[in-house]
């Protein structure tokens, strides 16, 4: 009998990433009373339901022998005493995890038994074996990668909108052509946007549709086009048209986080292993965000903030400080985006990212797209991506 020894700690992704490669009859899950408290055992497990339903069970083939992290000796005792109850076998253990002493502890008890020693660096989707010192062999490639939702649950993050995703899928992929419309001509279309946010902003939460019958007809060509994609009637001088609440989440804004969703997905199969629109999600304190776009790439986790329009009321572009707070709050390693139409962004001198802003997102590991690269979106997230300039 195989059995996959894991040391818990709030790194629990190498965990999961052994377990799925190796496959084993049996986990063993060496903890300790924080660990406990914060149920990252029961995290890993919930992902692994995900990925392999039915094949592991806590208390049958799935075990917890809860240690102190700072001694040595009871976690040797405690590992006596699983051993004693279960018995030998093939082991093979995954030094990532736990403290350092729970490392040499695992490693002193193990070293003689049938065992093999593997150590996954927390960026890498591959695993060493440090051991025989004397013979070492090249890094072994994992070919598992988790998918946005595992992500988070292997953190032990709660989404709480799960039903929902594909529906804003579908709808995000039935207007590709209307979004990409939008960037491609924002500059024209600008007027017309800020328009229509003045107007719906306060009935983002309507549950019915609108009908707006307005004095205001289109202003230019561009306008006219877009008005007609919408469904719109517009003349000179008058416009009007019966909005869905969908329809007003897009004006309003969401029209933004669509074009960042259909950006990342289009890069699946390439850099980006999944992509989510609208993912709201629940940590272990309760407290639940929205986030507009999150994606996956080599098993490491990224989100992207969109702001559309000019952002008056935020020119100091206070949300970075959210963003930054937003993936702490989640435990997030992986570089964020923040996606703006906004010009208060620019230093018009450099045609840059104005200098105060940069170091404010270098702070919380942000990489700003300038709005003048927007149509380039998914050329600036492959630069990114294939750099591997995702920090931790």
């Amino acid at each position: 009998m195989k059995t996959m020894v894991s040391l818990v700690s709030d790194q629990t992704i190498p965990n999961v990433l052994g377990i799925l490669h190796f496959r084993p009859d049996c986990l063993l899950f060496v903890s300790t009373p924080e660990m406990e408290k914060k149920e990252m055992v029961q995290a890993t497990l919930r992902v692994l339901e995900r990925r392999r339903p039915g094949i592991y069970r806590l208390g049958e083939n799935a075990h917890v022998v809860v240690c102190r992290e700072d001694s040595i000796l009871d976690c040797h005792q405690k590992l006596e005493k699983w051993i004693a109850d279960q018995g030998e076998g093939e082991f093979v253990v995954n030094l990532t995890g736990g403290t350092k002493l729970m490392s040499i502890a695992a490693y002193d008890f193990f070293k003689d038994y049938d065992s093999r020693m593997i150590y996954f660096p927390i960026t890498g989707n591959f695993y060493h074996v440090p051991f025989p010192k004397k013979a070492p062999r090249a890094p072994t490639a994992v070919a598992e990668r988790l998918g946005v939702v595992d992500y988070l649950t292997a953190y032990g993050l709660r989404v709480i909108n799960g039903e929902k995703l594909d529906r804003y899928a579908r709808q995000a992929a039935g207007r590709r052509e209307m979004t990409r419309f939008i960037v491609e001509n924002y500059q024209g279309l600008e007027p017309l946007l800020t328009w229509f946010g003045s107007r719906l902003r306060d009935k983002r939460d309507a549950r019915k549709a609108v009908d707006l019958k307005e004095a205001r007809g289109p202003a230019n060509e561009i306008e006219r086009a877009f008005l007609e994609k919408l469904g719109a009637r517009a003349e000179e001088g008058s416009l009007q048209v019966s909005l869905s609440p969908p329809d007003i989440e897009y004006l309003t804004g969401g029209w933004l986080e669509e074009y960042c969703y259909n950006v990342a997905d289009g890069l699946r199969g390439r850099f980006v292993d999944d992509a989510v629109l609208n993912i709201q999600i629940q940590n272990r304190n309760n407290r639940d965000n929205e986030f507009d776009v999150m994606f996956t790439c080599d098993n490491t986790l990224y989100f992207i903030e969109c702001k559309s329009l000019e952002q008056q009321h935020d020119r100091k572009f206070d949300a970075l400080y959210k963003i930054g707070a937003l993936r702490k709050d989640f435990g997030l390693r992986g570089a964020s985006f923040f996606v703006t139409t906004s010009r208060h962004v620019v230093d018009e001198a450099t045609g840059g990212i104005r200098q105060a802003v940069e170091e404010r997102a270098k702070q919380f590991n942000i990489f700003i797209v300038n709005p003048k690269d927007l149509p380039r979106l998914g050329e600036v997230l492959e630069e990114r991506l294939v750099g591997k300039e995702h920090a931790d």
